[in-house]
């Protein structure tokens, strides 16, 4: 990555500042949600492993999604709290 958000060791440096980051997490969850529908969505250890990872990476892209909309209507950082 080439950004310096991207560059930052904490998460609270990349979260809702990164395009890269948020694209990435949205394509893990795509991904995911993929391979616990061809595993059969059901209870099988393959689909409970599509389903936590796809819970895992769509979880992270909210956390994306949420953080850039508080920055974006607050019009302020996190470090200005």
């Amino acid at each position: 990555m080439s950004c310096d958000n991207c560059l930052a060791t904490a998460i609270k440096a990349k979260l809702g500042r990164c395009p890269v980051c948020a694209a990435q997490t949205l394509l893990i969850g795509v991904i995911g949600w993929l391979v616990w529908w061809i595993a059969g969505a059901d209870t099988s250890v393959n689909a409970l492993t599509g389903l936590l990872f796809a819970a895992a990476g769509s979880g992270l892209f909210m956390l994306h999604l949420l953080v850039f909309l508080w920055r974006r209507t607050t019009e302020r950082e996190l470090d200005d709290e």
